[in-house]
C-alpha cells in the first residue's frame, strides 16, 4: 500500500518502482540479504539481531555456488 516499507532482494529499488508515497509517509524500498527477507517475511517484521543470528547458524552464506548442470527446460510455443 501507499506509505509501506518493502524489503527486497532486487536492486531495482527506485523510488516509486515498488511503492508508491502516501499523504502520511513516503514509501520505503529496502535492499536486504535472501536470508533477511526470508526471515522478515515468517516474522512479518524486520528481526533482531539475536533472531537473525539463530536463523542462519549453520548455514554459509558466502559459499553459494549456482548448479553446475543446466536447469533450465525448454519450452515449446503453440498458438
Amino acid at each position: 500500500a501507499p506509505g509501506d516499507t518493502v524489503l527486497a532482494t532486487s536492486t531495482r529499488l527506485f523510488q516509486g518502482r515498488v511503492v508508491e508515497d502516501s499523504a502520511e509517509k513516503k514509501g520505503e524500498s529496502l535492499l536486504g540479504s535472501t536470508p533477511m527477507v526470508v526471515l522478515s517475511t515468517i516474522l512479518g517484521r524486520f528481526p533482531s539481531l539475536e533472531e537473525y543470528k539463530e536463523a542462519v547458524e549453520g548455514i554459509n552464506l558466502t559459499s553459494f555456488a549456482p548448479p553446475a548442470e543446466d536447469l533450465a527446460v525448454p519450452v515449446k510455443i503453440v498458438g
